[in-house]
């Protein structure tokens, strides 16, 4: 027998709370739509398990382990089995020290309690459920962004329509997963959704959810204002959803529009799963250390330099200032990686710290040995940063760039996969 719950509260900020995301200071001017925390849990004699999803740029390890701690006091669901992740808008609130914005210790010691509050209101709301899995497609919002370009130089967003764009550099991952909970009776509980697109469509200084903002209210208009949509950040690190083609113009309510299409498909695959009152749950969870990256003499040389010039770029002023930010900290690691992976009946799920590049969510994939497995990042806390791929490394480009936050090793990606399989294979054991 299944027992499942899903609730969200408010964690809306205050205007003029600073908005993390962007290299320069904003300020929160107004509210496009409502940020939430929303909370699943699902139990059976065999265990249990909650996510906790925030409408924030991203969560901090102090932040969960306070999370989880509630959690568990209240719930008894072991840590491995809580699952806390940010759907990583650009429009949330000051959770994040970094380029323009200093993280705000009242609004995230507000929001770990939030947090805490959804998933203890989801629990006190399981009833007797019915629960299945089904996968669609979504092709035309989401876009690699990294390219090489035809004088033979790489490029992440190169513009619209640039002339020198020769091909993209990697692939996307289209798949659209989602998991249905209805009660005994086949009302809507709610739905999971998990598709691999950065939440940075909106800009400017108004407080907003971003797409999956939009994929809730789409859900709550098909399935009724009772059910919870809880959206699980793909592996999207290269992956935004600029077509540099031009052949769809851009417009401010692009987020609705996105929102809206991955709305439907989340509702027409919802729609014809069967779903099931019988599966069993298992969780686990493992951690590894790194040594983080430090600049070599020749990069804090030229920093130094740069500084030293008469060269106004913002950009590049701050990342020089990170350079000698590093140099002069004795902060080399080691810093401790955690990859989480719940099963529920044919789901398979694994939360992965981090902006992971789409290619390693799409390789745990074709070794996962589960009929559907979501991949949910930016989870867990322990990695606020950018994991990239061996070749974009090499590469260049905006994402492997270090600063003081960004830089894991060269490794970090693949260690993620193989620790993300291990524990996939040990579930399937158990």
């Amino acid at each position: 027998m299944i027992r499942a719950g899903m609730a969200e509260v408010d964690i809306t900020p205050a205007l003029g709370s600073e908005i993390p995301g962007y290299f320069g200071p904003r300020l929160a001017s107004g509210v496009k739509d409502p940020l939430y925390a929303k909370s699943l849990v699902v139990e059976t004699e065999s265990g249990a398990v909650a996510f906790i999803v925030l409408d924030a740029i991203a969560v901090s390890s102090p932040t969960v382990q306070s999370i989880r701690a509630s959690v568990q006091a209240e719930t008894g669901i072991e840590p491995a089995g809580i699952f806390v992740s940010a759907t990583h808008t650009h429009t949330g609130g000051p959770v994040s020290t970094g380029f323009g914005c200093t993280e705000s210790p009242e609004y995230l010691e507000w929001i770990a309690r939030r947090a805490a509050d959804s998933a203890l209101l989801a629990y006190r709301s399981r009833k007797a459920a019915r629960i299945g899995f089904g996968r669609g497609q979504e092709e035309d919002i989401a876009f690699n962004r990294r390219f090489f370009m035809k004088d033979g130089t790489f490029r992440t967003n190169p513009g619209i329509g640039n002339p020198l764009i020769d091909r993209a550099a990697g692939p996307i991952d289209p798949e659209v997963l989602v998991m249905r909970i209805d009660d005994a009776e086949g009302n809507p509980i709610g739905v999971v959704t998990n598709y691999a697109c950065h939440t940075d469509t909106v800009g400017g200084t108004e407080l907003c959810a971003d797409f999956p903002g939009e994929l809730s209210r789409f859900v709550k208009r098909e399935l009724g204002e009772q059910a919870v949509s809880l959206f699980l950040f793909g592996p999207c690190g290269n992956i935004n959803h600029i077509d540099v083609s031009g052949k769809r113009k851009r417009d401010p309510d692009h987020f609705r529009w996105m929102g809206r299409i991955l709305g439907a498909e989340t509702v027409k695959v919802r729609d014809k799963i069967i779903a099931s009152d019988e599966v069993s749950i298992s969780a686990l969870n493992g951690e590894f250390t790194v040594d983080l990256r430090r600049p070599t003499e020749e990069e804090v040389e030229a920093a130094g330099k740069f500084l030293e010039s008469e060269a106004h770029d913002l950009r590049e002023t701050l990342y020089a200032k990170e350079i000698l930010k590093i140099a002069a900290s004795s902060d080399s690691g080691p810093a401790t990686v955690e990859v989480q992976a719940v099963r529920i009946g044919e789901l398979a799920v694994v939360g992965l710290p981090g902006e992971i590049f789409v290619e390693f969510g799409l390789d745990i994939k074709e070794r996962s040995g589960s009929a559907y497995t979501m991949i949910d990042t930016m989870c867990n806390g322990t990695i606020r940063a950018y994991i990239c791929t061996r070749e974009a490394h090499r590469q260049g480009g905006y994402e492997p760039r270090m600063t003081f936050r960004n830089r894991f090793p060269v490794e970090t990606g693949e260690r993620l996969v193989e620790l993300a399989v291990q524990l996939l294979d040990r579930l399937d054991t158990k």
